[in-house]
């Protein structure tokens, strides 16, 4: 067959196979414990499989209306209201999608002109560079500093250099992507960094995306604030949720977003013309377990407590390992710095090694950087696992 030159567009050139792809195949092929991709390795609660099925056999089956079925928003307006104070109307505020990532797309491609300026915290999700590039957008990173550096030493961890920040604020933009609990650092920010960040953003007049799929997952004493409750920018802020997170069912492909009318508006434009629907039976099975408001509540304290001792427990395993570990506040994700075992070995390579030596799958944390700064010794492990599966990862660390 005749060789073709690469027709792939321009602007998707620069986008390389995922890094959670190759690690996935490395960990396959060792047969390693698998703490690089978020995902449970365990089911969520049944009573959903349940409701679920049940809606497979009985619902309508046919194209759920665009913005979602009606049912659904009603419960995640509920939901919103009873955890955030925020009130959104179903009717006009609110759009099921296909997952947050759909809904990040969405929203990126609804509100992104080519050359726009887009913020983003960095380390950051994937998604959001390549939905930017897709748009046409420019992205100005602002680095997050890793807790071994003299600017996470004296924030306690991961650290906004706030003269970073008003800098690159200076220059204008027109988004800014939010992402707390963050991924892939466990960071929670703190009310006075959402104030001077939502200071900025008014000053502007630009749109927030606001990344909050690990919402019902912090410890201690830290507390998700959402930027919806900000009053001065409450007009400029599209919230995104996962039920997928939300359940621990990343299979579900499930979120909303909730906006304003006026945002919801272009959001749902580019949501029909991408997706347009979500599949009926599992917005009908959400539904339903989210009515159930004893239920739910009960479930969503049980799953934090759960995950915080998951959490304690790696925390505890790897700095008996010889890491040194970052404090994580919120999510399912932990990371580590290897610097002590490895010295100045890249975090790709290292990460590559530990599957090779140890049989234990990590993601190196500079994959998640449009520019990674030069020395970066931190790998992120995800303890959304069973005990089992923790346990096996401690024998492997400290006993291989």
């Amino acid at each position: 067959m005749m060789q073709t030159t690469n027709r792939i567009a321009k602007r998707w050139s620069a986008t390389q196979k995922s890094i959670f792809s190759e690690m996935t195949a490395l960990s396959k092929l060792y047969n390693a414990v698998n703490l690089g991709q978020g995902f449970p390795d365990f089911y969520g609660p049944t009573r959903l499989l349940e409701s679920i099925s049940k809606q497979v056999l009985s619902c309508h089956n046919q194209y759920s209306p665009s913005q979602g079925e009606e049912a659904l928003r009603r419960e995640v307006s509920y939901y919103v209201e009873s955890t955030s104070g925020v009130i959104y109307d179903p009717e006009s505020e609110i759009t099921i999608t296909t997952g947050a990532s759909e809904a990040l797309y969405s929203a990126i491609n609804a509100f992104i002109n080519p050359g726009d300026r887009v913020l983003v915290f960095e380390p950051a999700f994937d998604l959001y560079y390549q939905a930017i590039a897709n748009a046409g957008g420019e992205v100005v990173p602002i680095r997050l500093h890793s807790p071994d550096t003299p600017v996470g030493v004296r924030g306690g961890g991961w650290t906004i250099d706030w003269s970073e920040f008003d800098a690159a604020a200076a220059g204008g933009f027109s988004l800014l992507i939010f992402n707390s609990p963050h991924n892939p650092t466990g960071k929670v920010f703190s009310e006075d960094e959402i104030d001077r960040i939502s200071s900025k953003v008014l000053k502007n007049n630009a749109i927030v995306l606001s990344d909050e799929v690990y919402e019902n997952l912090t410890y201690a004493s830290h507390k998700h604030i959402s930027l919806c409750t900000i009053p001065k920018i409450q007009h400029l802020v599209a919230r995104i949720s996962s039920a997928a997170k939300t359940f621990g069912f990343t299979g579900l492909k499930t979120g909303w977003i909730c906006a304003p009318a006026n945002l919801t508006n272009a959001i749902r434009i580019v949501h029909q013309a991408t997706v347009f629907c979500t599949s009926p039976f599992t917005q009908l099975g959400l539904a339903e377990v989210m009515s159930d408001k004893k239920w739910f509540e009960n479930y969503l304290s049980e799953q934090k407590k759960s995950y915080e001792t998951k959490r304690n427990y790696l925390k505890s395993v790897l700095e008996r390992a010889g890491y040194h570990t970052s404090s994580c506040e919120g999510t399912f994700f932990l990371t580590a710095n290897f610097e002590g075992l490895a010295g100045d070995m890249s975090d790709v390579l290292y990460a590559r090694q530990l599957v090779e030596t140890h049989r234990v799958t990590t993601i190196p944390v500079s994959v998640f950087y449009k520019n990674p700064p030069k020395s970066l010794p931190w790998v992120r492990f995800a303890f959304c696992k069973k005990d089992e599966t923790l346990h096996t990862v401690a024998d492997l660390l400290l006993n291989s």
